[in-house]
């Protein structure tokens, strides 16, 4: 018995010591757990204090120390990084990556029941859809925001109140966006939130400048800056500058705009900040327009137009720096860029897609018919075939291109994005157009400086006719005679200009460059003979006329026609008349 009893002391003590160990353990890891739990939250205050510095290296390295310990504690303490990362992704202009952060923290705060978090990370979700242009998915994401079933506090209606405001803006909404934007204000002023306070104030100034009231603007403006300034924000600060510079340029102030561009790019390339929130996308773009035509940052303007797919109301065809996806070249040769570089196209590639795209072009590349784009390129069989054929061809081109947005296909027609797609084309129409507006009402072509600089761009754009070495297609040759005929009509007044202010040489030469990027446009011949005719320059004009001969016999085998020898004719004879007296 004495033996059996000292067993069951000893199992007894062994017990007692292994249950000792595991509660020694179980304290052990709570306390790693806690103190881990801690080092998650604080490198979360760490994060966040360090985005409203503005300083996002140091927001990112410290999250990247957080995402390893993030697995080691609770479901809990593990979402709230997930705030900061999505925050950080935003300021940096990453909007999928914001996106996706948040998205996946619901996801895993769903699973385990945990909607803590769910405001702000529908919020950010939302900012990060309005920042890419989402309006639909925007205005889903703040629905589920405030029909999600979590009680939202004071400063969530803040920011409920501001996105509202947001999208109203991007609606075009003025009177809702105006009332929305009011309440944030109000609530981030009750709850003592600063920094929303100041955003708050921005979406404001914005509203007000749809509005046309110019003092509202400037007093929320100024408390806006007021806050940066006090909070020693650079993000807020540059928030604020960008919002002033849009001011200054909607109240025509050309210089004021720029100084603002100038001081807010700089503080965006030094901190990597991208487009802040409650900014209407287009407005930002015209300030990247701006800063390109001046070369004001560029660099920066062009990363921000990037980044955010920014696009005017009007396309930038004539900013020479403006960051284009695409680049479509047709005078003088045809020639399709992605970015800089030429879009490869090998002996075996596909021919098809890419006449498709000039024939598009040809065609004046909007809202042209798929019919029509089809019976150009296959004339000669059934309307049924070729249309399944004008589809397959249309998939291929864009699987060539490699981005769905540059080809638009709505109602049966097609057109190319004008918001991703600068196209020579456009650029010479919008420049004639420009041209032909600033004449309206003046005499003839009075402006030297005007004359001059018109000509250098257009004749820039103009490298020869359109599509010179492609095939005989109805389409390019109805094309490259609208142009000739225009760009004529162009130099006529450019010329008629020029003689009227007594500079001859300058008229000729004109005609002259022209000729040289465009050696078989026989009319321009006619124009350069006359316009040596009425200078006193007969034998210019007879030189003129030699030069197309030979450029017909050698290019077409062909001479000039019948209206261009009578012409050389009449002007033999008035010459032989001129020399016998």
């Amino acid at each position: 018995m004495r033996s059996s009893s000292s067993s069951t002391t000893s199992l007894r003590s062994t017990d007692g010591s292994m249950s000792s160990r595991a509660e020694h353990a179980a304290d052990a890891d709570a306390e790693g757990s806690t103190k881990r739990s801690i080092h998650l939250e604080l490198a979360r205050v760490r994060t966040l204090a360090a985005l409203a510095r503005g300083d996002l290296t140091a927001a990112d390295t410290t999250l990247a120390g957080l995402r390893g310990d993030a697995a080691e504690v609770p479901s809990s303490m593990a979402l709230a990084p997930a705030i900061a990362e999505g925050l950080l992704r935003l300021v940096a202009g990453a909007y999928a990556d914001a996106l996706s952060v948040a998205q996946s923290a619901l996801a895993a705060g769903g699973s385990e029941g945990i909607h803590t978090y769910d405001p702000w990370l529908l919020a950010i979700g939302a900012v990060a859809k309005l920042c890419s242009g989402d309006r639909s998915e925007a205005r889903r994401a703040l629905q589920r925001l405030e029909g999600g079933g979590t009680r939202l506090r004071r400063g969530d209606r803040a920011c409920v109140h501001y996105l509202r405001a947001w999208l109203a803006v991007l609606d075009g909404d003025i009177a809702d966006a105006q009332r929305e934007a009011k309440m944030a204000l109000a609530v981030a002023i009750e709850t003592g939130i600063p920094w929303f306070e100041c955003l708050a104030r921005i979406v404001l100034a914005q509203v007000q400048m749809g509005a046309a009231d110019r003092r509202g603007v400037e007093a929320q403006l100024r408390g806006a800056e007021a806050i940066a300034e006090r909070l020693r924000s650079p993000w807020l600060s540059y928030a604020a500058q960008l919002a002033a510079s849009e001011a200054a340029r909607s109240a025509g102030d050309r210089h004021g705009a720029l100084a603002g561009i100038r001081a807010a790019f700089q503080q965006g390339q030094e901190y990597g900040f991208r487009q802040p929130p409650g900014w209407q996308p287009r407005a930002l773009a015209e300030l990247c327009v701006l800063a390109l035509d001046e070369e004001v940052e560029p660099d920066f303007a062009r990363a921000l137009v990037r980044d955010g797919r920014l696009a005017p109301d009007t396309p930038p065809l004539r900013v020479s720096r403006w960051p284009w996806p695409f680049r479509i070249r047709t005078f003088g040769g045809f020639e399709c860029l992605r970015g800089d570089s030429p879009l490869e196209l090998s002996a075996k590639g596909p021919g098809r897609p890419m006449e498709l795209l000039k024939v598009l072009v040809a065609l004046g590349s909007h809202n042209v018919r798929a019919e029509a784009l089809a019976d150009a390129l296959w004339p000669h069989v059934e309307a049924d075939y070729a249309y399944k054929s004008f589809t397959a061809t249309l998939h291929r081109l864009r699987r060539m291109l490699e981005d769905d947005d540059v080809l638009v296909l709505r109602d049966g027609r097609l057109t190319l994005n004008k918001a991703l797609v600068w196209v020579d084309t456009w650029a010479l129409e919008q420049q004639l157009d420009d041209f032909d507006a600033k004449l309206r009402g003046m005499d003839a072509c009075a402006d030297e400086t005007l004359r001059r600089e018109s000509t250098e761009e257009v004749l820039a754009l103009y490298r020869g006719p359109f599509l010179p070495d492609e095939s005989e297609q109805p389409s390019y040759i109805a094309c490259r005679e609208q142009f000739r005929a225009r760009l004529l009509r162009y130099l006529a007044r450019i010329a008629r200009g020029w003689e009227e202010a007594d500079a001859p040489e300058a008229a000729a030469d004109c005609y002259l460059r022209f000729i040289e990027a465009d050696e078989l446009c026989e009319p321009a011949y006619r124009q350069l003979m006359l316009c040596f005719q009425r200078s006193g320059a007969p034998l210019e004009a007879l030189s003129a006329y030699e030069r197309l001969r030979t450029a017909l016999s050698t290019r077409l085998k062909s001479m000039p026609s019948a209206e261009t020898q009578s012409l050389y004719a009449s002007l033999k004879s008035a010459g032989a008349s001129a020399a016998s007296r």
